[in-house]
């Protein structure tokens, strides 16, 4: 047309358009003598408009993704704030995020989702009462639907049947990427994931871990020098955080072939520079912006991201010397001689394995310490569970027979009991994949879902649930595992749950390590530390703190980690 005016039917062509036509007039606005504040007006405007109306895409789009799964049968998530303001578009704006009952973040979450996902209150468009939907859909930011699913016919479809259907978010990708790197088992998918698990499953058998068991042992003495210090003051000392340099020192040795000294006060090179780029990672909303928005907030320079990418330098660089020492020690007895061993025909680049030495580093401390955090602190708030454990333990003398540790029953109800209501994952989710998917419920029959619809999986939710658990769901209770049968290829609600006074207990009903192909490679791994590290602490100290049951406090991000457990260690022997 003459006047360079045509219909656009696509916001995002068109605001791409305005764009470009402003940068393109730009030099011969100047040219022509036009003010530089009249040009740079120009360019913002474009820049608002693309803004809005790729803003406006995509709320359509949600829109009618939304109704689409309403129109299968699937309840809302009710809003019970109903104070209007911005003229009611807080829900669009903030979806469900600020409702308390549940929040979209904290450690309540998990349980306040219960009612919900049972149909019992708070949910919008079901009445079908005795059925429980185990599945509702809410909110995110600017209106974005997701679902949250607790059915477990349904989750046995994502984690395990299809699980390469169903990918990692963007944001979580980006999020862990930045510590763990782009290539690491963690974040990678489909076809590349495959190859790396192949290559990296090896590495956590019993046959590779057993000999490490005397490097672990090493960490922990470290850990009674510093404890045994403390026991004259009878000052109680932030286990929350020495639980983290314990496991950190372990992964060092056990992983790398290197000593990090995370437990004294100043620490290596390498693990001052991982803990400051640990610190740099703490979720904010200029993070999630960055992370939402890459291309736009996140090339935004800033001092703390400055910092970030240095310090991980310094982490990269040992992490190089680390391989080049590994290669040449080629019968090498941790994990990184054997990584090198099993990629003997080169299938990792080298990329990938700095990735995996990384992901080696973050993923295989942080979720351990929290649950060792966890399991100390309610030993000390329990001390009749303490006492019976002690007394069990009598029956080990040296912890370095793993086979005899391994077998203990009341130490291994402690540690499942632990890592059921104070789950280190506490959350995780999944979008769906290319071509959009179809997902079997238990309520609503086959569930289509389109592409990159996302799905949130309330694991802290499933562990507190009163259905599968008990009236005392929310009680900390290493006792009920003398009655639980773990029934792992129970992939639907069972018709009983308690079967002869045992309560039948299914995969997608525990999944402190989630399941299926995606599930945590090592979880033998972690289960040894803490099989050895809680009875080696217990057997040594008496355990005592000021922290009231209840009174745990809670931190959730990327993982669940309590913040408080102030723990005393008073020698159970004179030294």
């Amino acid at each position: 047309m003459g006047n360079n005016i045509s219909v656009v039917t696509d916001p995002a062509v068109a605001a791409l358009s305005l764009h470009q036509h402003a940068v393109a007039l730009a030099p011969a606005a100047l040219h022509q003598g036009i003010g530089k504040s009249n040009v740079a007006r120009t360019i913002t405007t474009s820049i608002a408009a693309l803004t809005v109306l790729w803003t406006v895409k995509d709320l359509i789009h949600d829109a009618r993704q939304a109704r689409w799964i309403r129109r299968q049968g699937v309840p809302e998530q009710s809003l019970r704030r109903r104070r209007w303001w911005l003229f009611g578009l807080h829900r669009y704006l903030l979806g469900h995020m600020l409702e308390t009952k549940p929040a979209f973040v904290g450690d309540r979450r998990g349980p306040e989702l219960m009612p919900l996902l049972h149909g019992e209150e708070g949910i919008d468009g079901w009445d079908r009462p005795g059925v429980e939907p185990l599945i509702f859909l809410s909110r995110f930011v600017l209106g974005a639907p997701k679902i949250i699913v607790a059915d477990p016919k349904a989750l046995h479809t994502v984690f395990s049947a299809n699980s390469y259907r169903f990918v990692k978010t963007p944001i979580g990708v980006r999020l862990v990427g930045m510590a763990t790197g782009d290539a690491g088992l963690v974040v990678v998918q489909g076809e590349v994931h495959k190859r790396h698990r192949r290559i990296i499953n090896p590495l956590f058998s019993m046959k590779m871990l057993k000999p490490l068991v005397p490097a672990m042992l090493t960490s922990l003495d470290e850990f009674y020098a510093l404890a045994d210090q403390s026991t004259s003051t009878s000052a109680p000392l932030p286990f929350h955080d020495l639980s983290s340099d314990l496991t950190l020192n372990v992964i060092g040795r056990t992983a790398m072939n290197y000593d990090l000294d995370a437990l004294s006060p100043q620490g290596s090179r390498v693990s001052r520079a991982y803990r400051k780029a640990v610190d740099a990672l703490k979720i904010s909303m200029w993070l999630m912006l960055t992370l939402q928005f890459p291309n736009t907030f996140g090339r935004i320079p800033s001092r703390k991201m400055a910092n970030f990418w240095r310090e991980m330098g310094v982490v990269d660089e040992a992490i190089k010397d680390m391989l080049r020492n590994a290669a040449m020690d080629p019968d090498g007895p941790t994990l990184i001689h054997e990584l090198l061993r099993q990629n003997a025909g080169n299938a990792l680049s080298e990329h990938e394995l700095m990735c995996e030495i990384r992901t080696f580093l973050a993923a295989g401390h942080e979720t351990t310490s929290s649950t060792l955090a966890s399991c100390v602190l309610l030993l000390a708030q329990y001390p009749e569970i303490q006492q019976e454990l002690l007394e069990e333990l009598e029956t080990v003398d040296d912890l370095t027979d793993y086979d005899m540790l391994s077998k203990l029953p009341r130490l291994n109800a402690i540690i499942n009991e632990t890592s059921r209501l104070f789950p280190a994952v506490f959350i995780t989710f999944r979008d769906v994949g290319e071509g959009g998917a179809t997902i079997p419920t238990t309520a609503l029959g086959p569930l289509e879902l389109p592409k990159g619809f996302r799905i949130e999986v309330p694991i802290r939710g499933i562990h507190c649930d009163p259905h599968i658990w008990g009236p005392d769901a929310l009680t900390w209770n290493p006792w009920r595992w003398d009655s639980i049968d773990l029934v792992h290829g129970l992939t639907e609600l069972p018709a009983q749950r308690v079967v002869d006074g045992r309560r039948q207990i299914g995969q997608y009903d525990f999944m402190p390590f989630l399941a299926g192909p995606r599930a945590c490679i090592g979880r033998q791994f972690a289960v040894m530390e803490l099989r050895l590290f809680v009875a080696g602490i217990v057997k040594r100290y008496k355990l005592s703190t000021d922290v009231p049951i209840g009174g745990e406090e809670l931190q959730c991000a990327i993982t669940m980690r309590m913040t408080n457990a102030w723990v005393r260690f008073e020698r159970r022997d004179t030294p």
